[in-house]
């Protein structure tokens, strides 16, 4: 049987990413970050992590996809967090918007944190939460991408966020 690892997230253009990355880099400096930085390009935030799924699965989850209808998206990211299981650092979002949307693509979600991974196998930090420059990403759709070991993240579908009046 073959299967995909998949995940819904939201998808920034160069633009919102550049932003993150601008504001972030102070306060990483600032605490002493470490660890493997995330290529530029993977930086996303997951909504609902499906994992190593079948076809019929994945047809499915893009059924469901299809029906949602949501508005636009703005997440505010304000911290950067190391998350100490993980041993991640993180932008994190306060207040977090985002998790209505989590919540209807995947209603099994038990919590949801809107964050972005910045980095992974970061040691403990001199800090573990620092505030930075907030940025705003407007999101005006979704998408389901495809993570294969040592390639660039795929986005292999996208849906739109409406306007619900």
């Amino acid at each position: 049987m073959t299967t995909r690892r998949l995940f819904f997230a939201l998808w920034p253009d160069e633009a919102g990413r550049s932003a993150l990355l601008a504001a972030a880099q102070p306060a990483r400096a600032g605490v002493g970050a470490g660890g493997r930085a995330v290529p530029r390009g993977n930086l996303h935030l997951t909504l609902c992590f499906l994992g190593e799924i079948d076809a019929a699965a994945e047809a499915q989850a893009r059924e469901r996809a299809g029906a949602i209808r949501h508005p636009p998206v703005r997440v505010t990211f304000d911290a950067l967090e190391w998350w100490s299981g993980p041993r991640v650092q993180v932008a994190s979002a306060s207040p977090d918007s985002t998790a209505p949307l989590a919540r209807e693509i995947c209603p099994h979600i038990k919590s949801f944190r809107a964050h972005v991974t910045l980095a992974r196998e970061v040691p403990k930090p001199l800090r573990w939460r620092v505030a930075i420059e907030p940025v705003t990403w407007h999101c005006e759709r979704f998408v389901l991408v495809e993570s294969r070991q040592g390639a660039p993240y795929s986005i292999v579908g996208e849906w739109p966020l409406y306007e619900t009046r």
